[in-house]
């Protein structure tokens, strides 16, 4: 009863916050993302040093302890400036969306409408800058449909988010049975876009990859998608410009038929890691990446990661596969 009750607190005051957020100036919205985000970055004691541990496991000592908690409070402000934003997205329309969003490159995005044709293509990204508000972009310019959305325990709140991302005409998908239905949009000719910087537990179906040099399990659902429809996939980010953001398409992707979903998962973070490096503060540093540390170079691994007998397990499988046997004289 208890669950049930407080289930429905948090729906009527995010439905209230859907409703009064957008009545507000962007600016404004902007200015208090900032300046809330700032003590919540010190008060979270826990999101701090999850963020911190990560920043030293992927950079070691590139940056001092002072340049990382300047660029782990940042992370945390552009993820409360990306959040009140969402809510706000219902004043973004067919008319007014270019004073908010544009392409980084104009030039670029026409040469992939010419190259892709009637294709679909799997769209990629990251919890990188506003990833939320690249997703509009593409339905506002005629490359909508359908995006995979993760349920929340509280139900009710799924259909309250959902409201928002579909605001320029993009459908989202719940996970139940996301794989099958994703596939038989990409064979009508629909356009799909997922995440694909989340770790899974090890009951998931999922593969192993390496990022900053540290292993994760994570998704291989658009590895799958892939190799079975043979469509292109087009990564991308949204990174923050002069009074909007600009997303950044990087150079799609296509693969040989021969290719495995391990493959092009790792080929397709491959791309996303150079960028983060660029602008490590627009990652979202604050969650746990990198969950289980492997039997072996594991000290480099942030405090939270655990040892687990599948992921040994998977990890010596990639080991033996990837060791090169030695030649017989």
């Amino acid at each position: 009863m208890f669950k049930k009750i407080r289930h429905w607190f948090e729906f009527v005051g995010l439905a209230a916050t859907a409703r009064l957020i957008p009545l507000f100036p962007l600016s404004l919205l902007r200015w208090v993302a900032w300046a809330v985000s700032w003590p919540v970055f010190y008060f979270d004691r826990r999101s701090k040093r999850v963020a911190l541990a990560n920043l030293e496991a992927a950079f070691g000592d590139r940056y001092t302890p002072n340049e990382r908690e300047r660029i782990a409070r940042k992370s945390m402000q552009f993820l409360g400036q990306s959040s009140l934003e969402l809510f706000w997205s219902p004043r973004i329309n067919q008319k007014n969306f270019p004073s908010y969003l544009r392409w980084h490159d104009e030039e670029f995005f026409q040469q992939i409408l010419r190259m892709k044709g009637d294709r679909a293509v799997i769209g990629l990204t990251v919890h990188f800058g506003n990833y939320e508000w690249g997703n509009l972009l593409f339905a506002f310019r005629g490359l909508g449909g359908h995006v995979l959305m993760q349920r929340f325990k509280n139900d009710r709140l799924t259909g309250v988010f959902q409201r928002l991302r579909e605001t320029s005409g993009q459908k989202l998908v719940t996970q139940e049975k996301s794989m099958l239905r994703f596939f038989k949009l990409l064979k009508q000719g629909s356009h799909v876009g997922m995440l694909t910087d989340l770790t899974l537990k090890m009951s998931e179906p999922g593969v192993l990859i390496n990022n900053f040099g540290l292993w994760i399990w994570t998704t291989i659902m658009h590895g799958v998608l892939q190799s079975r429809t043979g469509v292109a996939i087009l990564p991308f980010v949204t990174v923050p410009a002069r009074k909007g953001y600009d997303v950044r398409l990087l150079q799609p992707i296509e693969f040989s038929p021969t290719a495995t979903p391990e493959e092009i998962a790792q080929t397709c973070w491959d791309r996303f890691e150079p960028v983060i490096r660029e602008r490590p503060e627009l990652w979202l540093w604050a969650y746990k990446h990198w969950r289980y540390r492997p039997p072996v170079d594991s000290g480099r691994y942030p405090f939270y990661a655990n040892r687990n007998e599948l992921f040994d397990a998977e990890f010596n499988k990639k080991l033996i596969t990837t060791t090169p046997r030695p030649e017989k004289k």
